[in-house]
C-alpha cells in the first residue's frame, strides 16, 4: 500500500462481514422495519434519542454510528501515531464506505 490511509478490499469486506454479523446478532427480522436517522451538532441529543429508540424497540435495534468505525481502519493505530487528534480526518473515508447505503 502507498498511503497509511489505504486499505486492501479484503480487509474492508472483512471487516464489514464481522460487522454485519455483530451488529444482528441476536437481532429479531419484523415484517414492517423502521429506520431512524439520526444527526446533528455534539450536544443535540442524539445519544438520548438512541437509547429511546433502544427502549422502545426492547433492544432489537442496529445502530450504525460512523464515529465507531473509524477506530477499525485497519491502521488505525499508524494513523493515531502519525496524526494525533487529526487522525479522524484520516480514518473518515474509511468509515464512510463501512456505513454507506448504496
Amino acid at each position: 500500500m502507498a498511503n497509511i490511509t489505504d486499505f486492501t478490499e479484503k480487509q474492508f469486506e472483512d471487516r464489514l462481514e464481522k460487522n454485519v454479523e455483530r451488529l444482528t446478532k441476536n437481532r429479531l427480522a419484523v415484517e414492517s422495519p423502521t429506520a431512524f436517522l439520526l444527526g446533528g451538532q455534539p450536544g443535540s441529543g442524539k445519544t438520548s434519542l438512541r437509547s429511546a429508540i433502544s427502549e422502545e424497540t426492547q433492544g432489537n435495534v442496529v445502530i450504525i454510528d460512523n464515529d465507531t468505525f473509524k477506530q477499525q481502519h485497519p491502521n488505525f493505530d499508524e494513523l493515531v501515531k502519525l496524526y494525533e487528534k487529526d487522525v479522524v480526518k484520516h480514518a473518515t473515508s474509511y468509515s464512510n464506505q463501512l456505513v454507506k447505503l448504496n
